[in-house]
């Protein structure tokens, strides 16, 4: 992947992405002959942290929010959150979509009145600050998990309400202020925790052209897809460096779900028609989402902060999102874009 980094520099984006997507297949397919067990085994590891999870719990109301958590990646994250104890707030568009997930997960889980919908739109600035006061009413001090789930992915292009090229939009500007908002709820609890989707597409991207994110000019469906994802990793090594200055009681992670069979090509006819035979080398959403699980549940990651996790491992990440220049050139394009800094944030 560090390879295809170096060669972005020279090949066109869609290209590149297309690339490491291709070999996120052939690593899936050499998964699924090496591990024939993989569900039972993946199945096996998330009883585990839910369990260690729940034998930590003191009693006290554990709280969760997931974003995108009706359908998917999401939704799998949603249940173990559950199952573990955590009463979950779902953030999605359209809450009649978030309430058929909660009627789901309780009629496999036989887990009643732990869940609940808020709506979100993260491509609207003003509907994720309503999120988080949404979230306030709902009456909980404190918030433990935040995982920065909803994305989009290979989309015409199209701006969001304030401007912004939609997928670097609602993938990092959204989720920047949700994160930014729900500071203070998260560092009341004993120990928050912070976890943000990301891809291996940030490998495909040398830089983030912030010239092209307000008009249709060079736009690329998958090249700015994987400015988003870069911009993910800059943000949690960013706000790691705040969270440690500023010695809040959190921590922020990257997940990679690999390549997984989701909605995600929903907005791409032809991909979607290609996904049906390449779903045979696609992870499930249950085995896409056993990273985030394993970060917002198991033990041990108490001090773990700042990294970028693949089958629950630390990898190294893209030489650009490693560049603190390049981190605080994101976070002042994102204050730029947002109006919102962590220095504004009360906590």
């Amino acid at each position: 992947m560090l390879r295809i980094s170096a060669w972005s520099q020279t090949m066109p984006l869609a290209l590149t992405a297309s690339i490491v997507g291709v070999m996120e297949c052939v690593l899936n397919l050499w998964q699924l002959l090496k591990q024939r067990d993989l569900t039972a085994r993946t199945l096996e590891r998330r009883q585990i942290w839910i369990e260690q999870s729940k034998s930590a719990n003191t009693g006290r109301p554990r709280v969760a929010i997931v974003t995108g958590g009706n359908t998917g990646l999401g939704f799998e994250t949603v249940k173990a959150l559950v199952e573990a104890g955590y009463f979950t707030v779902i953030g999605c568009r359209t809450v009649s979509k978030g309430q058929e997930a909660i009627s789901k997960i309780e009629e496999q889980t036989g887990i009643k009145g732990q869940m609940t919908v808020l709506p979100l739109d993260l491509a609207s600035q003003e509907s994720v600050k309503a999120f988080s006061h949404a979230f306030k009413t709902l009456g909980y001090s404190h918030l433990d998990i935040l995982v920065n789930n909803a994305g989009l992915m290979d989309i015409p292009f199209g701006l969001t309400k304030e401007g912004y090229e939609m997928q670097f939009g609602v993938n990092h500007l959204g989720h920047y202020t949700l994160t930014l908002g729900l500071l203070p709820f998260l560092n009341d609890a004993p120990q928050g925790r912070i976890i943000v989707l990301s891809s291996c597409a940030m490998y495909s991207s040398n830089d983030i052209r912030y010239d092209l994110l307000q008009g249709p000019k060079g736009y690329s469906r998958l090249g700015h897809y994987s400015y988003s994802k870069l911009a993910n990793l800059l943000f949690v090594k960013a706000l790691d460096r705040r969270l440690r200055k500023f010695q809040l009681n959190i921590t922020v992670n990257a997940a990679h779900p690999g390549a997984c069979s989701t909605e995600l090509f929903r907005h791409n006819p032809m991909m979607n028609f290609l996904m049906i035979p390449a779903r045979v080398v696609c992870r499930t959403p249950l085995v896409g989402a056993m990273t985030s699980i394993y970060l917002a549940l198991a033990p041990g990651l108490e001090k773990v902060s700042g990294e970028y996790f693949f089958d629950q491992i630390p990898r190294t990440v893209n030489p650009i999102a490693a560049d603190e220049k390049a981190q605080e050139e994101l976070w002042a394009k994102s204050v730029e874009f947002t109006g919102v800094d962590i220095k504004a944030v009360k906590i």
